[in-house]
C-alpha cells in the first residue's frame, strides 16, 4: 500500500526557473511518481492547489512578484485544521535565518541549492509518508467517531439494547483513551528519527559510511512507524469486527522458512541463536486458514521474542496433532510473572506498563494473536516463567472455514 499510494500522491513545484523545475521533474519521472504540477509563477499557487489539492509543496524562496514566504503565508488559510500537509523549501539561500524563517513560516523540510537529487527523493518520500499516515489516522478517528454517533442513535431508538450499547461505548472509549496515551510516543519516536536523520544527511561533509548508518536508522524508524500504524488499524478492525477470513490451502514450511529468513538478521545482531523445529513428518503438510493472519500472528510473536530476549535462543516450530495443528514460538527472554500473565492478552498492555518501561512497543502484539486466533478458530496458550523465557502456542484447526462476510456497522 505504501508505494502505491505514495507513487500516486499530488505533487506542486512552485520555482521561478524553468530548468529547476525540468531536474525536479526528471527526478519524480524516474521515481515512478505519476501526478506532478509545476508552475513558474507563484501568484497561481492558491489556486492551483484549490483545484488539485496537491498532497507535497516543492517551494522555491526567491521569486519576483510574491516570494516563498508569502505563498506559505497564503496558503495557511488553506489548508484544513490538524491537517498535515508538507511543504520542502528548496532555495539557494544558504543564511541560516533564512532556514529558521522558512520552518516558522510553515515549511516541513529544507534542502539548499545545489541540492543531491538522491536526497531530495528520499525528502519528499519520507514527507509524502508521514503524510499518508497522519491521514491514514485522521480517517481512523473519524470512522470512530460515526460509529459513537451510530451507536448513539440505536440507544435513543431502542431501549432494550441500552445496556449493550453502553458497554461498547464504554469499550470504544477506554480504547481511545488507551490510543491516545500510547500513540504519542509510539509514532513521535519513530518519525523523530525520520526527520532527525533526515537532517544529518542534507549535512556537506558526512562521509559515505555515515550516510549508510543515517539510512539504516531511515529505514528502521520508518519500518517501526509502519508496523505502529498497521497494528492500530489491525486493532480497530478486529473491535469493529470488519476482518474478513479468507482460507486456503498453504504449505506450513514455506511460510515457517520465509519467517526465519526474515528474523535471521535481527536474531545475528542480538546474538541469539533462530532455530526452526519441524518434525520430520510434518515437513509437507498443509494448512488450510487464511495465510495473511497466521503469518501476521507469528510476525507479532517474532517479535516480541526478539524485543524481549537478550540473550539464549529463539525456537519457531509447528506440529500437527489429530484435526489441528499447533504453531509455537518459544524464547528464553525475561518471562512474564505469573500475576502479569492474565493481563497481558489485553489491548495496549506490557507487563511493565509505566512511563519509564525497557521496552518499545504499543502493547498490542498479543492481543491481535489472540483476536487473530479466535478469527480462525483457534485460541492461544501462553506458558513463562520470569526470568527463564517464553513459550506462546497458536492451536488452529487443520480446516478453517470461511466466515461470512460482516456488514460495516
Amino acid at each position: 500500500m505504501k508505494n502505491l499510494n505514495l507513487k500516486n500522491s499530488r505533487i506542486l513545484i512552485v520555482d521561478d526557473e524553468q530548468s529547476n523545475i525540468d531536474i525536479l521533474t526528471g527526478l519524480l519521472e524516474i521515481k515512478e511518481y505519476t501526478n506532478v504540477q509545476t508552475t513558474t509563477d507563484p501568484r497561481l499557487v492558491v489556486e492551483i492547489f484549490q483545484e488539485t489539492k496537491p498532497d507535497i509543496l516543492l517551494l522555491d524562496l526567491m521569486m519576483p512578484h510574491l516570494n516563498g514566504f508569502q505563498v506559505m503565508e497564503q496558503l495557511q488559510a488553506n489548508i484544513p485544521a490538524n491537517t498535515y500537509f508538507p511543504v520542502l523549501v528548496l532555495t539557494a539561500d544558504v543564511l541560516p535565518q533564512t532556514k529558521l524563517l522558512a520552518l516558522a513560516g510553515g515549511a516541513k523540510d529544507f534542502l539548499t541549492k545545489p541540492f543531491d537529487l538522491t536526497e531530495v527523493d528520499l525528502r519528499i518520500s519520507n514527507l509524502l509518508q508521514t503524510r499518508l499516515l497522519h491521514t491514514q489516522l485522521q480517517n481512523q478517528n473519524e470512522i470512530l467517531e460515526e460509529k459513537v454517533k451510530e451507536r448513539t442513535l440505536e440507544l435513543e431508538n431502542n431501549m432494550k439494547e441500552l445496556e449493550i450499547s453502553k458497554n461498547k461505548a464504554e469499550a470504544s472509549d477506554r480504547l481511545k483513551t488507551a490510543f491516545i496515551n500510547n500513540i504519542s510516543h509510539e509514532i513521535r519516536t519513530p518519525l523523530n528519527g525520520i526527520l532527525g536523520f533526515a537532517s544529518f544527511l542534507a549535512e556537506p561533509d558526512i562521509s559515505e559510511e555515515e550516510k549508510e548508518i543515517f539510512l539504516d536508522y531511515l529505514r528502521d524508524s520508518s519500518d517501526r512507524l509502519v508496523k505502529t500504524v498497521t497494528d492500530y488499524m489491525d486493532i480497530a478492525m478486529l473491535v469493529s469486527e470488519n476482518i474478513e477470513v479468507k482460507p486456503k490451502r498453504f504449505n506450513l514450511l514455506t511460510l515457517f522458512n520465509g519467517i526465519q529468513q526474515k528474523y535471521q538478521k535481527s536474531c545475528a545482531e542480538k546474538n541469539l541463536e533462530l532455530f526452526l523445529e519441524i518434525p520430520d513428518q510434518s515437513l509437507n503438510l498443509e494448512l488450510n486458514s487464511d495465510e495473511t493472519l497466521v503469518s501476521k500472528c507469528l510476525a507479532q510473536l517474532m517479535d516480541n521474542a526478539v524485543k524481549f530476549t537478550q540473550k539464549g535462543n529463539i525456537t519457531l516450530g509447528y506440529s500437527h496433532k489429530a484435526n489441528q495443528f499447533e504453531i509455537s514460538v518459544r524464547d528464553t527472554g525475561v518471562g512474564i510473572a505469573e500475576e502479569a500473565q492474565s493481563l497481558i492478552f489485553q489491548s495496549f498492555s506490557q507487563e511493565d506498563s509505566s512511563n519509564t518501561r525497557s521496552y518499545e512497543g504499543n502493547g498490542l502484539g498479543l492481543s491481535l494473536v489472540n483476536g487473530f486466533a479466535r478469527l480462525l478458530g483457534g485460541q492461544v496458550k501462553l506458558e513463562s516463567e520470569k526470568g527463564k523465557g517464553t513459550e506462546v502456542v497458536l492451536i488452529l484447526p487443520a480446516e478453517t472455514k470461511k466466515r461470512p462476510e460482516m456488514a460495516i456497522a
